[in-house]
């Protein structure tokens, strides 16, 4: 998925090599599909962060890539719970829009945004260590 300086094989950047693929959003089927777009500007990952920002009382998450990546720095920061909290569920959210456009590029399947937030909060408790798992269980989805 992420080579070593951090980039991910989105269609726009397979078409720059000389793949033919659609290069259509395979989540939302409106937009060029690029990193950009794939997991901030996308309808349905913009639904998929608005569920967890309302489950865990986060301030709106930014729609646009630069300021959607300095939040992301700012929240991650430290080792407080909050911060905890936000980098397992902000590295599951990530995976799991990586997973869902995977699915439905190679295996033609596809799921709601709501079943991925609903998979998403579960990994996040199953794999929380217990101080934040406490904290996490307190949310209310």
């Amino acid at each position: 998925m992420v080579s070593i300086t951090g980039e991910i094989a989105t269609t726009d950047r397979l078409m720059r090599w000389g793949i033919t693929v659609d290069i259509t959003c395979s989540l939302c089927q409106a937009e060029l599909e690029t990193r950009e777009h794939l997991f901030v500007e996308c309808d349905y990952a913009k639904a998929i962060w608005r569920r967890l920002q309302k489950w865990l009382q986060w301030q709106q998450t930014p729609d646009e890539w630069n300021q959607h990546v300095n939040w992301a720095i700012r929240s991650a920061k430290g080792k407080s719970q909050q911060a905890q909290i936000f980098k397992l569920v902000y590295a599951e959210c990530v995976y799991a829009i990586w997973i869902e456009r995977n699915n439905r590029v190679f295996e033609k399947k596809t799921r709601s945004w709501e079943a991925i937030v609903r998979e998403i909060i579960y990994t996040c408790h199953v794999r929380a260590d217990s101080r934040v798992k406490e904290l996490l269980q307190s949310f209310t989805f």
